[in-house]
């Protein structure tokens, strides 16, 4: 069993999402602040030789894969009246254009044979719409995370509740499986009413996850860094319980690059390193 124990030392690494859509920047950026390697997000465009080009150039690990939101492909209108709340129905139109679906997402299909090391990261709800299809990306030695996903219209409670997740999916295969948090989406489904109040902190106690997104939501945020007081409860869990990978994940736009900056410290001292 390749994944039975989390590793002994926690990886840090950059969403390349908080550079969309320039790919070559995550990685100047990751070499810059010397981060611990990629989780790639391609895009439609993606070129994974070129992927593996920039790699080897700036010196930058492949760390992950996110598979995009559908598996397969979906009418606009569906993937406008999927979502709940206004500003996520504008994202979701870029988000489909600029990320298309993982079935016919060759780029994101073919990152992972290019990086067999790499683990997979895919939301519930599009691992439940590849029941069928899940040799794409799943192999009995590549570590496959869920994160857990903020609600939307038709997907079942066990897609946003990350003890659910464990439940429904890590049974199946307990060698590959993990789980990624995100306490940004646990926020979301926590304002929404679909899962009951509990701190960010509490949250990582009990689920004691091998990865974690750095990207808090709620109360206008989306995809932010933690507030001074939600950092502080975590911080401390992460020190006693440090996950396999951290992942920064923050917004692109002007002042992405300083919160990736400011996530990079926040993470060593809590890390003690």
């Amino acid at each position: 069993m390749p994944f039975a124990n989390a590793a002994a030392s926690t990886k840090v690494l950059l969403s390349s999402v908080v550079t969309l859509p320039k790919t070559e920047r995550a990685f100047a950026l990751a070499k810059e602040l010397k981060f611990d390697g990629l989780e790639i997000f391609p895009y439609r465009w993606t070129n994974p030789a070129g992927i593996a080009e920039l790699s080897a150039r700036y010196q930058v690990p492949i760390a992950g894969v996110h598979v995009p939101f559908w598996w397969h492909t979906k009418p606009l209108r569906k993937v406008i009246t999927s979502e709940t709340l206004l500003r996520e129905k504008v994202f979701a139109c870029v988000w489909a254009s600029i990320f298309g679906a993982g079935h016919l997402n060759c780029p994101a299909v073919k990152l992972l044979k290019e990086f067999p090391e790499a683990y997979c990261l895919i939301h519930p709800d599009t691992f439940e719409q590849s029941l069928f299809e899940r040799d794409h990306f799943l192999t009995k030695n590549r570590l496959t995370f869920l994160e857990n996903e903020r609600p939307k219209k038709g997907t079942r409670d066990w897609t946003h509740d990350p003890f659910l997740i464990r439940s429904h999916v890590f049974p199946l295969q307990p060698e590959c499986y993990r789980l990624m948090f995100d306490p940004g989406h646990v926020l979301l489904a926590q304002e929404q009413g679909h899962i009951p109040k509990m701190s960010v902190s509490e949250l990582y106690e009990q689920l004691r996850p091998e990865g974690l997104h750095l990207s808090f939501s709620g109360d206008g945020r989306l995809h932010d860094l933690p507030t001074a007081e939600e950092w502080k409860g975590l911080a401390k869990q992460i020190k006693q319980h440090p996950p396999r990978f951290i992942v920064v994940e923050t917004s692109p736009g002007s002042k992405a690059e300083l919160k990736v900056a400011q996530a990079r410290q926040m993470i060593l001292f809590a890390l003690g390193i």
